[in-house]
């Protein structure tokens, strides 16, 4: 009997007791309609409830919070699909305004060479087992591309046609050795002819050969078809020098 007086739960009920005396001392002195017990129930849990309103309260910001950041979320995804679609148009506009300054260059040409006839055609492959840099163009025999027809970009010399197909062409750069070009250096006007060997090839460089001994021809100087043997047309650039060097066999 001692040990349960002494204990928690014995001091809990004499607490309860006591709080509900005290509340009907209270309630007879100031005549309250509510009941002792309400009134200590009330004084009892009122900490409960107000930790219970405090915790629906931030409920309430979370959810106000998770909607929050689904709403982000989707503002999100809506402006990288815009600006995906913007990068799209951008791409679209650098490729029309290099076809254009393409088109430009291609009739300023056709304008000095009224009798070429010209088609537009686009890179779609290379020759896995050529080292000289040939690519093979969407344009073929059903386009009226021919072998030996010249091969251009804007104003500057790619190569010539070596294959056709009815779709396709396979095109040799300036970089094969087999394709030698008659040329001249725009600012001396001496003449030579352009070619290359496997190592300047790999190195993307042609040569000028054929120049004489006390030639005028000096790095920064510009070199471009000379229109002589009538496969190239005049004027096309194919490539600025570097050097000037001796030959080590002539």
């Amino acid at each position: 009997m001692k040990q349960f007086i002494r204990s928690k739960a014995f001091k809990a009920l004499v607490f309860v007791v006591a709080a509900l005396l005290i509340g009907t001392v209270i309630a007879v002195a100031t005549e309250d309609s509510v009941s002792p017990a309400s009134t200590v129930i009330g004084t009892v849990f009122k900490p409960v409830q107000t930790l219970a309103g405090k915790v629906a309260v931030k409920f309430e910001k979370f959810g106000a919070y998770f909607a929050s950041s689904k709403n982000l979320l989707s503002t999100i995804d809506r402006l990288e699909n815009q600006i995906a679609q913007y990068e799209q148009q951008l791409a679209d506009y650098d490729e029309l305004q290099h076809r254009v300054k393409s088109y430009e260059d291609i009739l300023e040409l056709k304008d000095e060479n009224s009798d070429f006839e010209l088609t537009y055609a686009g890179v779609i492959g290379t020759d896995a087992v050529d080292a000289f840099g040939s690519v093979i163009i969407d344009k073929g025999e059903n386009d009226g591309v021919k072998v030996n027809d010249p091969v251009v970009s804007g104003n500057c010399l790619v190569g010539v046609v070596k294959k056709v197909n009815q779709s396709y062409s396979l095109v040799e750069t300036i970089l094969n050795p087999d394709v030698n070009v008659s040329a001249m250096e725009s600012k001396t006007r001496e003449t030579s002819y352009v070619t290359t060997t496997v190592k300047d090839a790999r190195q993307g460089k042609c040569i000028l050969a054929g120049l004489e001994r006390m030639t005028a021809v000096s790095p920064g100087g510009i070199v471009e078809t000379s229109g002589i043997g009538g496969i190239f047309p005049k004027g096309l650039i194919i490539g600025v020098v570097s050097q000037v060097v001796e030959s080590e066999y002539d």
